[in-house]
């Protein structure tokens, strides 16, 4: 837009300037023609009174003096005719008058005109400029003197006053833009402070509004219309999230008092149904889980962006003890690699990201398998990996994995929701994290959840920034292992 309107503003001006010094050279140009033109007569009839004064067309030797001195420093010819129209001097012998303008032009002088040329059109050829003036005596033409003099000069004059025009034409267009641009970016402030608005409503800061008090009526007409579509927006979240929240807890009790009777019918049911019964009790607990999860993933959409700074090995081992039983009961090996660095995330979000991330590694592991956490940096990310060694996701898969709901393979008697990695996804997306799912080496996934870093590398002193960037020599970053904790959502 900005280069939209200079493009705009600098067009016109330019057109104007134009506009402005075509005109005023063509001027320029005509008038220093004309100047040249009376110039000349001037001289013509000043030599044409002195050969009236030595005897007309046989002038004597003082007048070829004159004429001839003439010729020289203007590098004219000057010619005497009798009138008769013969030449009786040149002061360049063998010139000829073969042009029939000149040659009228003579004519007229042979019978007392006077050479006024001022109607001459702009002299494009540089064409000489022929001049005759009448020599008289007692009133009456007895000869003609005339010159003919290079207009060269006159173009030289036109060829620099064309350029010094043009200067000034591209000076004026440097001021303009000088001045336009600090105009632009005035009058597109109110343009920008909207965008920008819009760009972190988009982000997920709900919170924030345009400023519709200020600019245009056009733009503040805008501004309000951003405002109120986000506070429809907001109600609309809310609603949701109001609503997931309180059928969550609405039918919480519901599902626990059916848990408990269906598990009361234990005693009265026959062995032949007590398979069936048991299914209904796992999936009564399966439709439990669904319901927290649901919460969790609404408040995580809704979540206002209030990251802060955590401690990103800590809650790694704090979540990797927290599954170590689950792990043992898998017959799996949860292993942390790397050192921590300061990031930001939302308080608690990347407990609840590594509860997923790990769960899926371990139902994904086969038995006596491993699982890596693996932690590292660079100067503006940390990146919390989750590896195993399970079967992998096809692209196709790893696209959809964090879609609500669905759900990939199934390892064994694996049952999952589809929400897992979708809450895990909002819950980093929430805090202006990521998270990335890409194949390991050999074999298997690796999740890797990327978290702002809260300082640089490149701030920290060398043995700092050696202990924080644990993946080679000097601090040097290696390629990022490919791969993401396996399996759907859990």
């Amino acid at each position: 837009m900005q280069r939209r309107l200079l493009i705009v503003y600098l067009t016109l001006t330019a057109v104007i300037l134009l506009a402005t010094e075509i005109p005023l050279g063509l001027n320029l140009a005509m008038n220093n023609y004309h100047h040249l033109v009376i110039r000349q007569v001037s001289n013509a009839f000043s030599l044409a009174s002195a050969a009236e004064a030595t005897g007309g067309a046989a002038p004597d030797a003082a007048w070829k003096a004159r004429a001839q001195a003439y010729s020289e420093k203007n590098d004219a010819v000057v010619l005497l005719f009798d009138d008769q129209g013969r030449r009786t001097y040149s002061t360049r012998p063998g010139t000829k008058i073969s042009d029939p303008e000149w040659r009228r032009t003579l004519l007229g002088a042979l019978v007392g005109e006077s050479t006024v040329p001022l109607d001459y059109s702009f002299n494009i050829s540089a064409r000489p400029l022929f001049v005759a003036e009448p020599v008289l005596r007692r009133g009456r033409p007895v000869g003609s003197v005339a010159t003919i003099s290079p207009t060269t000069s006159l173009r030289s004059q036109v060829t620099q006053d064309a350029l010094l025009l043009l200067g000034v034409a591209f000076v004026g267009l440097l001021a303009a833009a000088a001045v336009g641009i600090p105009l632009v970016r005035w009058s597109l402030r109110p343009a920008r402070q909207v965008q920008a608005a819009v760009r972190q409503i988009a982000q997920g800061q709900y919170s924030v509004r345009a400023t519709a008090d200020r600019g245009p009526p056009e733009l503040r007409e805008l501004a309000e219309a951003v405002n109120g579509m986000t506070d429809r927006l907001v109600s609309v979240l809310e609603a949701q999230r109001c609503f997931v929240a309180d059928a969550s807890h609405q039918m919480r009790n519901p599902l626990t008092a059916l848990r408990v009777r269906v598990e009361a019918l234990e005693a009265v049911v026959p062995e032949d149904g007590q398979e069936n019964l048991a299914v209904a009790v796992a999936e009564a607990d399966r439709l439990s889980r669904i319901l927290d999860e649901l919460l969790v993933l609404a408040n995580a959409a809704t979540a206002d962006g209030g990251s802060s700074t955590i401690d990103v090995r800590a809650v790694v081992e704090s979540r990797a003890r927290a599954l170590s039983s689950r792990a043992e009961e898998a017959d799996v090996t949860i292993a942390v690699q790397g050192r921590g660095a300061p990031a930001k995330c939302l308080p608690g979000a990347l407990d609840q990201v590594l509860d997923v991330l790990l769960d899926n590694a371990l139902g994904f592991s086969p038995p006596g398998g491993r699982v890596t956490v693996r932690i590292r940096s660079d100067d503006a990310s940390v990146f919390v990996e989750v590896a195993d060694e399970g079967p992998g996701m096809s692209a196709q898969e790893k696209e959809r994995a964090t879609d609500r709901f669905w759900r990939g393979r199934q390892p064994g008697r694996r049952s999952g929701s589809g929400l897992g990695l979708a809450i895990a996804k909002a819950l980093l997306k929430a805090g202006g994290a990521e998270l990335e799912l890409d194949d390991a080496e050999p074999c298997g996934l690796v999740a890797r959840a990327v978290l702002p870093r809260v300082v640089p590398a490149t701030a920290l002193p060398g043995r700092d920034r050696r202990a924080v960037s644990p993946d080679g020599p000097a601090g040097k970053r290696k390629p990022a292992p490919q791969g993401d904790a396996g399996g759907g959502g859990q």
